[in-house]
């Protein structure tokens, strides 16, 4: 429950409502509830997510999905880099930690979101700092900016576009909403409408990786 909590937009925070105390005592062996310090347990999924995350998107560049956004090259090269290293095993916790650490293959995806983060730090406009001083190991997916240089979106986030789309017009159409909501859901449209066409403008097909 604490990983579920952590992955969300605002997640450290509530997890530390959830639990009575914040990040900083979570390194304290997780309040002195266990003898496993919480903080290495929150790393080790996050590293099991991240593989989890390389891992469909191998799957889904190998059956022909296209790819757009100011990251896309950056979004195939970490699919292949993990596909080449760790394709057709287990990935041991050492390989794990290795992943986690790799600043080229940080690849975020949010349900909600209609996007990839491949995270860099000194790119990451959801980070005030760019990697300065003390930088985020993470996105912060509440902050999310639709300028940042760290975007990649693929045929599959469209898809879900689409149907928001879709699920939008049909609310619209009834014209039961209220005013203000009708014109947040009109704007939403044209948002999708301008993403669909960036993306179908700019997509190409990397296809599987050749050995």
């Amino acid at each position: 429950m604490a990983w579920f909590i952590y992955r969300q937009p605002g997640g450290p925070v509530a997890l530390g409502l959830q639990y009575g105390h914040l990040r900083q005592t979570l390194a304290a062996a997780y309040g002195g509830r266990t003898k496993q310090d919480m903080l290495t347990v929150l790393d080790f999924e996050r590293q099991l997510a991240l593989a989890d995350t390389l891992a469909e998107a191998s799957d889904r560049l190998a059956v022909g999905e296209g790819v757009s956004g100011p990251a896309a090259d950056r979004y195939v090269t970490a699919t292949r880099t993990f596909e080449s290293r760790y394709a057709g095993g287990f990935a041991t916790r050492a390989q794990l930690r290795a992943l986690g650490n790799d600043l080229q293959l940080q690849l975020y995806e949010t349900p909600d979101a209609l996007l990839t983060c491949n995270y860099d730090p000194y790119k990451a406009l959801c980070d005030p700092g760019r990697g300065r001083d003390t930088p985020q190991r993470t996105p912060s997916v509440d902050r999310c900016d639709p300028g940042c240089g760290n975007i990649s979106r693929t045929d599959t986030h469209i898809a879900r576009a689409r149907r928001e789309m879709d699920q939008l017009r049909d609310e619209l159409g009834d014209g039961l909403n209220p005013g203000p909501i009708a014109r947040r859901q009109a704007q939403r449209i044209q948002t999708l409408e301008k993403t669909i066409r960036q993306h179908e403008n700019s997509r190409h097909t990397p296809g599987p990786a050749t050995s």
